[in-house]
C-alpha cells in the first residue's frame, strides 16, 4: 500500500449512525491497495480508498460500502481511481463506487450488490479499429452471469457484456456525440446474451436518482463538489441520456438471485 498518508478506522463523515455503529477504513493519497481489498465486505464496515485498488475489489461483498476514488498526485492533481479484474464479483449486497476504470470481469455473478463504474469516454470513440477493450472503461465481460442488482456504467462497458445475465439491471450512459449510441452498445452485447436494450421509464428514475446521488454524496466528501454537479446533471434529461439493458422477458429488478 505504498504511498498512503494514514489509514483508521472511525465514523465516517455525514453518515447516521444512530441505527448502529459505522466503521470505516481509509486510504489516502494515491494509495492502491493489493488484491482482494474488501473481499466479503458487510455491514457496518465502509472503505474509502483515495487513488486505486487491484484485483478483485468487494468480491463477495454482501453489505457496507466500498469506495474508490481519484487520488492526489505529487504536482496536486486527481489521477487514476481505478481498480483490477473482478469487481464485486459474486457480491451479494452493499454498495461500490469506482470513479475510474474497471479492468475486465466487473460485477461477474452479481447477485444483489449496487455498482457505480464512473470512467468516462475521453475521446470520440472509433470501433472500426477493433480491440474494443484496448479502450473501454471496462475491459470486457461486464455482468457475465449476473443475477440481481444494479449497474451504472458511465462511460464505454467494453465488449462481450451481458453473457449468461438472468437478472438485475444494467444502466449504459448514450453519448451520441462521441460514438457511443444504440448500436455502439449492440456491437458491446456478448454473442447469444439473453438480453434487450431498453428505454428507461419511471420505475428506472428512482434507481438512477438514488445510484446517482449516493455517488454525487461521496465526490462531495471528497472534495469534488464541481464533479459531484455534473453527476447530478446527468438526472435533468434521464429519459435521453440513460438506457438499460435487461434479460428479455424482464419488466421489473430483480431483487433475488435465480441461480
Amino acid at each position: 500500500m505504498g504511498g498512503h498518508r494514514e489509514t483508521w478506522l472511525e465514523p465516517l463523515d455525514g453518515v447516521d449512525t444512530r441505527s448502529g455503529p459505522n466503521t470505516a477504513l481509509r486510504f489516502f493519497s494515491s494509495s492502491v491497495p493489493g488484491n482482494g481489498l474488501g473481499a466479503y465486505n458487510a455491514e457496518p464496515v465502509r472503505i474509502l480508498v483515495e487513488g486505486g485498488a487491484q484485483d478483485g475489489v468487494a468480491k463477495g461483498i454482501s453489505g457496507g460500502r466500498v469506495v474508490i476514488m481519484k487520488g492526489y498526485n505529487h504536482d496536486g492533481k486527481l489521477i487514476d481511481g481505478s481498480v483490477g479484474k473482478s469487481l464485486a464479483y459474486g457480491g451479494t449486497g452493499g454498495f461500490v463506487i469506482v470513479q475510474g476504470d474497471a479492468d475486465s470481469r466487473a460485477c461477474i455473478r452479481l447477485s444483489g450488490t449496487d455498482v457505480v463504474i464512473g470512467g468516462e469516454i475521453s475521446k470520440p470513440l472509433n470501433d472500426s479499429l477493433g480491440f474494443i477493450g484496448a479502450r473501454a472503461n471496462v475491459k470486457g465481460f461486464l455482468c457475465e452471469y449476473m443475477t440481481a442488482g444494479r449497474v451504472i456504467v458511465l462511460g464505454d462497458p467494453g465488449p462481450w457484456i451481458c453473457a449468461g445475465m438472468t437478472g438485475g439491471v444494467l444502466y449504459l450512459r448514450l453519448q451520441p456525440h462521441l460514438n457511443f449510441d444504440q448500436a455502439a452498445i449492440q456491437r458491446r452485447l456478448a454473442k447469444g446474451a439473453k438480453v434487450v436494450v431498453q428505454e428507461v421509464g419511471e420505475n428506472d428514475l428512482k434507481n438512477l436518482r438514488e445510484l446517482l446521488t449516493i455517488y454525487a454524496e461521496e465526490l462531495k466528501q471528497n472534495h469534488q463538489s464541481e464533479e459531484a454537479q455534473k453527476i447530478l446533471n446527468l438526472l435533468v434529461d434521464w429519459k435521453n441520456t440513460f438506457v438499460r439493458v435487461v434479460p428479455l422477458g424482464q419488466q421489473e429488478d430483480q431483487r433475488v438471485a435465480t441461480e
